[in-house]
């Protein structure tokens, strides 16, 4: 194995124990969070979806503004998408035709509504091969079933 990504890697578990024990913090709470990192949104006590970002404070407001688009409120788009076909809607349409539709538009909103309510833990990582490479060992780690298809 490459001896800097090992050096890399080796240092995940103590990241990850660090996350673990970080404290809840909701969309109010924004103002005291790093400029940078990695972020896990939490439904209950579940986490259910682990995110990166170089512009952290930002980012979050992205994922449940209503203003948003599929391309920014990604996780709220995939939650909705997961509702709209247990619901029938056929999801296999193009992003932005689906984010057009009467009968999902209002289930991308609701879910928008409930990403914006969701407990968030964060830590701050600089880089960005790191945060790339540790988002996916959180994500294993935490079994977030997370989604790693491109939009």
């Amino acid at each position: 194995m490459n001896a800097k990504f090992e050096k890399i890697i080796n240092t995940f578990p103590a990241l990850m124990e660090k996350l673990n024990k970080s404290h809840f913090i909701t969309r109010e709470d924004l103002k005291k969070i790093p400029d940078r990192g990695i972020y896990v949104f939490y439904d209950g006590k579940k986490p259910i979806y682990v995110g990166r970002s170089e512009r952290l404070k930002s980012r979050l407001r992205e994922h449940s503004n209503q203003s948003s688009s599929q391309t920014s409120a990604t996780f709220a788009f995939n939650l909705a998408k997961s509702r709209a076909k247990k619901l029938g809607i056929d999801i296999t349409r193009n992003r932005k035709i689906l984010e057009q539709d009467p009968h999902f538009l209002p289930i991308y909103k609701e879910e928008k509504t409930r990403v914006s309510k969701m407990k968030i833990k964060v830590i701050r990582i600089n880089r960005q091969i790191k945060q790339t490479i540790f988002e996916v060992y959180a994500s294993i780690e935490l079994q977030t079933k997370q989604d790693w298809g491109t939009h």
